[in-house]
């Protein structure tokens, strides 16, 4: 009778750890599944990403292809030209005072400002009619712009360039000039300043695809489109209500994150950039947004693991909490998209 009973037991004790292993199995199963769907999701939400980015790159050369149009004809375009409306302001900057629907103009006095540099200046004029249709055509773009090498700025949408920049700006030391030069991109192409910077013209942070313009096998100027942080994060980031999402660049450092996900990596907030005083120089993201010098060495290790071992789905305990992190590249500006499943 008691070994009935301890028999009877042992079965009982086998169906239930039979019961638990195989609920424990189901959970296993659906949970990976829905890994699997999200990780889906993340690589068509990077693919999206990847192709808008890489219409606009697209455009820029486009672009690159006209303005060398325009250096080969200015003879034909000069006397086309109104070029009353061109002026020099008290201190010294050649520049347009009055909107009338195209670009604003700056000419920094960096360099003599000549009958040459004027010359630029007047047979550019009609570049400003594709800087609107760009402008308009696409909602990622703020603005659009052609960088001469005589530290000429003409931008497109029009805004008060002499409270903004300061006189005597060397505009080809940016970095959306120098990163198109030969030393930089020897092959002549098109591609993005990555590294989110502070924009001079007053936007904030942003990235930029540039291309070189080439006259007498000499780099005459830089023409670029501009995507702000701001834009980036609103329209691939905080698409949906709860979204765990962010983007890094190859390096770890955050480029766009909603701010749940800053507190909970523990980076100090992501603020726009105040204008206090003119900008005079690149101005990065400091090293305390990288993933990969986090001071939490899971997270840390996280970012090395999609980084340099290449790892698309990573587990790793933040403040205590186990998640699960996936990632999708983004190949057109060399980032991530990350989202984080708690």
């Amino acid at each position: 009778m008691k070994n009935s009973k301890n028999k009877s037991l042992k079965n009982t004790l086998k169906n239930i750890f039979t019961v638990v292993f195989l609920f424990g199995l189901m959970v296993a199963c659906n949970t990976k599944t829905d890994i699997n769907k999200e990780h889906i999701a993340l690589k068509q939400k990077a693919a999206s990403i990847n192709s808008d980015f890489k219409k606009i790159r697209l455009e820029v050369e486009m672009l690159s292809s006209e303005l060398t149009t325009l250096y080969e004809k200015q003879a034909q375009i000069l006397p086309s030209i109104n070029t009353k409306k061109y002026q020099f302001a008290s201190n010294g900057v050649f520049t347009k005072p009055i909107d009338d629907g195209g670009s604003a103009i700056f000419v920094s006095g960096y360099y003599p400002i000549n009958e040459t540099v004027k010359n630029i200046v007047y047979f550019t004029e009609p570049i400003d009619p594709i800087f609107k249709s760009l402008v308009a055509k696409y909602p990622e773009i703020v603005q659009v712009y052609f960088n001469d090498k005589y530290a000429i700025n003409r931008i497109y949408p029009f805004f008060d360039v002499l409270s903004q920049y300061e006189a005597k700006m060397d505009i080809p030391s940016f970095n959306f000039y120098y990163l198109a030069d030969l030393k930089h991109n020897p092959k002549k192409q098109s591609l993005w300043v990555s590294e989110p910077y502070v924009d001079p013209a007053g936007r904030g942070w942003m990235v930029s695809a540039i291309a070189p313009v080439y006259y007498n096998n000499v780099l005459a100027g830089v023409p670029g489109i501009d995507v702000t942080i701001n834009t980036i994060t609103k329209r691939y980031v905080q698409d949906s209500i709860n979204s765990m999402n962010l983007i890094i660049d190859n390096s770890g450092t955050i480029v766009s994150a909603q701010e749940e996900i800053i507190n909970l990596l523990s980076f100090p907030p992501l603020f726009e950039h105040k204008y206090i005083e003119t900008i005079k120089q690149d101005t990065y993201r400091k090293e305390q947004y990288s993933l990969a010098l986090s001071k939490e060495a899971n997270v840390r290790n996280m970012a090395s693991e999609i980084l340099n071992n290449k790892k698309e789905v990573v587990e790793a305990e933040i403040n205590g909490e186990k998640m699960t992190i996936i990632a999708a590249h983004i190949p057109e500006l060399n980032w991530f998209l990350l989202k984080i499943i708690k």
